[in-house]
């Protein structure tokens, strides 16, 4: 037998200290999948750990911006004074989903709501150049099967004037004739009402082309907040 102080023959690890062995192995050596595939593309690992985060940072965001919310940024005067030109928002795209699914809510959309959407197709009849694509913001004013008209400088949703003077710039210099919101739209007016080119010149817009809710204001700091959604009376 080997003598105390003396290095006998070496015993074979046991099949658990070989497994353990082998992932220590693997893990100081980067592992495989991505990380190695990188690791061998670029020739650094600190470069590769770099390029990973980045990239799981970026498609976070990406997964973000498209599925959650997005940033907007005003750049006209038609939502004045609640809204301004340079403003930059938040809008979210959750509740326009969600709403049918778990309140099985038959609007997607409510009243008095802001939203940012896709131009229909008579905005763009009417309109040249970039702008006819470009998304707009409004305040939804009247959903399906509302009676919307505007007469003596007010607005009135299923004939009820509607008391706005708290959010909009100016009362209306035009007249509407009463018409009824189709399923599956709304109708959405800007708070400056006499300077935005929105439904009373354009008609309807189908919900299918909201993008989402504007609801947070968060540039510049000192017009920091939410963004407001009074309540109405609809008759």
């Amino acid at each position: 037998p080997p003598r105390a102080g003396r290095a006998g023959p070496p015993r074979a690890p046991a099949p658990m200290q070989q497994r353990r062995a082998s992932s220590d192995e693997e893990s100081e050596g980067g592992g495989g999948g991505f990380g190695a595939w990188l690791a061998d593309l670029v020739g650094d690992e600190e470069i590769a750990e770099d390029v990973r985060v980045y990239t799981q940072t970026l498609a976070i965001c990406l997964l973000v911006r498209f599925l959650l919310v997005e940033p907007r940024f005003i750049p006209s005067l038609s939502m004045y004074p609640g809204l301004d030109v340079g403003d930059q928002l938040a809008v979210e795209k959750v509740t326009k989903v969600a709403r049918p699914l778990v309140r099985h809510d038959r609007f997607p959309i409510h009243r008095n709501e802001v939203v940012v959407f896709d131009p229909p197709p008579a905005f763009k009849a009417m309109v040249d150049g970039r702008a006819r694509n470009e998304a707009l913001i409004k305040r939804v004013v009247a959903v399906a099967g509302d009676t919307v008209e505007v007469r003596d400088g007010r607005l009135l949703v299923n004939g009820v004037a509607q008391d706005e003077d708290g959010f909009v710039n100016e009362r209306p210099a035009y007249e509407m004739p009463k018409a009824t919101v189709p399923p599956d739209c709304v109708f959405v007016l800007g708070d400056n009402r006499n300077q935005s080119l929105d439904g009373h010149i354009w008609g309807f817009l189908p919900t299918k082309n909201v993008i989402g809710r504007a609801v947070f204001k968060y540039w510049p700091p000192q017009r920091l907040g939410p963004i407001v959604f009074p309540e109405g009376r609809y008759g």
